[in-house]
């Protein structure tokens, strides 16, 4: 960020963001925006990168859009991801409990996960829950009924979405 004089016709160096994971040189377009609390967003422009830099100039989010995209203005928004395919399951039998796992491809509002077990798909009854760890949460269940399913629950813990009911292989 430079600070020009008219007057003097002096440029003074007020701030500047280094990217110290790649040396990104745009041919054109590229901007520089302030967000709230103090953070910047740099895009590259003819480069299908951007980076967020801390108000010291540290590196906080640095990605790339993907190949061949040029990128005249970059912001930042919320996302929330609402998959409109249920959550997935896979279950394997085990002596007196059942390992399950479970994943949901794009939610992003899945805080938990409630394992529901029971004689018949239509006669399913919670079991256990487990906090959602990654991509798929694994979930040692202590059932060994034969048929099984899990639901995602938000961080109040309230449904938003059952999977299919499933025989765990043994």
């Amino acid at each position: 960020m430079l600070d020009p004089n008219t007057q003097t016709r002096q440029v003074t160096l007020v701030k500047q963001f280094t990217n110290p994971n790649a040396t990104l040189l745009a041919s054109s377009q590229g901007d520089l925006v302030s967000l709230p609390g103090g953070n910047w967003l740099m895009g590259y422009g003819g480069l299908p990168n951007f980076t967020e830099y801390s108000d010291a100039g540290a590196v906080l989010l640095d990605a790339t859009l993907g190949p061949r995209v040029q990128n005249f203005r970059t912001f930042l928004a919320p996302w929330q991801g609402e998959p409109k395919t249920a959550p997935a399951v896979a279950a394997q039998a085990g002596p007196g409990a059942t390992t399950v796992e479970a994943s949901w491809n794009g939610a992003t509002d899945v805080a938990s996960w409630k394992v529901l077990a029971g004689s018949s798909p239509s006669s399913l009854a919670p079991v256990t829950t487990a906090p959602r760890s990654g991509f798929e949460t694994t979930i040692h269940a202590p059932t060994s009924a034969p048929y099984v399913a899990v639901a995602a629950l938000d961080a109040a813990g309230a449904t938003l979405a059952t999977s299919r009911a499933i025989a765990p292989t043994n």
